[in-house]
Parts: C-alpha cells; sequence; structure tokens
C-alpha cells in the first residue's frame, strides 16, 4: 500500500506542475481524481488507505481549488472595475470640471487659469513656474494677502521676458506669514475634458495636454457658470 501511496504522492506534484505550467483548472482536478480512483482501486483490501492520508489529500485539493478560485475571482473583479472606471470616465467628456494639481497647458502664449487658497493671511506670495524638467522659469511676486480663494494666469513668459514653448508647466503657491513661517498654498486647475486615458492599468481624464485622475476631481463646473465668466473676462 505505501507503494501506490507513494506514486500517487510522485503523480500528484508532477500533474499538479504541468498543470500550473499549463494552466489549466480543469487538467489539475481531472488528474487528481484520477490517481485517487487509481489508488482506491488498486488498494489493498486486507490493507485499506490510511484514513488519514485519505482525508489529507482530499484537503490538500480542497485547498488548491479554493486558492485557484480566489485567484479567478480576484481577477474577474479587476476587469469589472476597469470597465467601470472607462464607463464613467467617459461620461466626463465635454464637462468643465475642477481637480487638484498643479499643472498648467501653454498654448500659443496663452497658460491656462491655476486656482489657490491661502489658508492663513500672508505677507508675500510667490507663484513659481516650473517646466517639465522641474526648472523654474518664472518666478512672481503676488505681494500679500488675506486669506481666501485667488486666481493665477501666467503670461507665458520667462524670466527674461521670453515667450515659453507651448506644453505642460507646473505652478507652485509659496507663501510666508508675518511670523516667517513659510507654507504652500493648495491648488486647482479647471479644464474642459476632452479625451480618457489609460496607463498603468487606470483610467485618466485629458484636459488639453494635463491628465487627471478620478480621485482628484473635486467638482463639475456649471456651464453656464463658465459661459458667465468668460464673458466678463
Amino acid at each position: 500500500m505505501s507503494s501506490v501511496s507513494s506514486l500517487l504522492d510522485s503523480s500528484y506534484t508532477t500533474d499538479t506542475s504541468t498543470t500550473t505550467s499549463s494552466s489549466t483548472t480543469d487538467l489539475g482536478k481531472e488528474a487528481f481524481l484520477q490517481l485517487l480512483l487509481t489508488q482506491l482501486t488498486y488498494q489493498d483490501p486486507l490493507d485499506p488507505m490510511d484514513d488519514q492520508d485519505f482525508v489529507a489529500q482530499l484537503a490538500q485539493f480542497s485547498s488548491l481549488e479554493q486558492l485557484t478560485n480566489i485567484s479567478t475571482g480576484i481577477t474577474e473583479l479587476n476587469e469589472n472595475v476597469l470597465e467601470n472606471q472607462m464607463f464613467s470616465a467617459v461620461q466626463f467628456i465635454g464637462k468643465t470640471i475642477r481637480a487638484s494639481g498643479e499643472s498648467i497647458q501653454l498654448e500659443e502664449g496663452e497658460a491656462s487659469t491655476i486656482h489657490y487658497t491661502i489658508e492663513t493671511d500672508a505677507e508675500t506670495v510667490l507663484a513659481n513656474v516650473l517646466d517639465e524638467d522641474g526648472n523654474v522659469v518664472r518666478t512672481v511676486d503676488l505681494g500679500g494677502m488675506n486669506a481666501g480663494e485667488y486666481d493665477f494666469v501666467w503670461d507665458g513668459m520667462d524670466s527674461d521676458g521670453n515667450v515659453m514653448d507651448d506644453g505642460v508647466y507646473t505652478v507652485t503657491i509659496m507663501t510666508q506669514d508675518a511670523d516667517g513661517n513659510a507654507g504652500v498654498a493648495s491648488t486647482e486647475i479647471e479644464g474642459k475634458v476632452t479625451g480618457v486615458e489609460s496607463s498603468d492599468g487606470t483610467y485618466y481624464l485629458r484636459v488639453g495636454d494635463v491628465l487627471v485622475a478620478f480621485s482628484n476631481i473635486t467638482e463639475i463646473v456649471d456651464e453656464d457658470e463658465v459661459a458667465t465668466d468668460e464673458a466678463t473676462s
């Protein structure tokens, strides 16, 4: 009986590795059941298979099957999440949104607006514009400001008055209060969603050349409000 049990163990190991390499779950089940039936068929009636060994082998197969089912379930869940993300992303196309972020787009010398919030009164507020390599191309002194919400629109020029190339830039708003404490204002971008892009399994909204993650969206701007702002600007 021990020789049959050894044969089962070695054959099961072989079939399991074969199944793993071929990634076919059904083959693993069929191979196990075939070996189990073979063991039961050829066992010695005078020396039947040990109950503990039998139960242990069944438990081993059950654990393997459960792990396989869990892995399959997670894969299907991830696929459903991605499908839902894509469906949700498409609904934003054509809508104007606001989202936390520091990226602005410069196109034909005109830069998109950056919104920023100063939490406490500041004696000095500086707007730093950085290119895609992280180099500061312009620093604008905005003076002192009270706590509140403000807008900043870069004129598209560097510190020497040269018009910068079109592209995506970063704006950081630095503050300093009366006690000399430095801070960074929170910033938001605003624009119309023109498309959807997938990167590393995650969908992003495209606002011009700027990619916006769903988690960064703070508001869907009313179109009438946008039209009023454009008319008064």
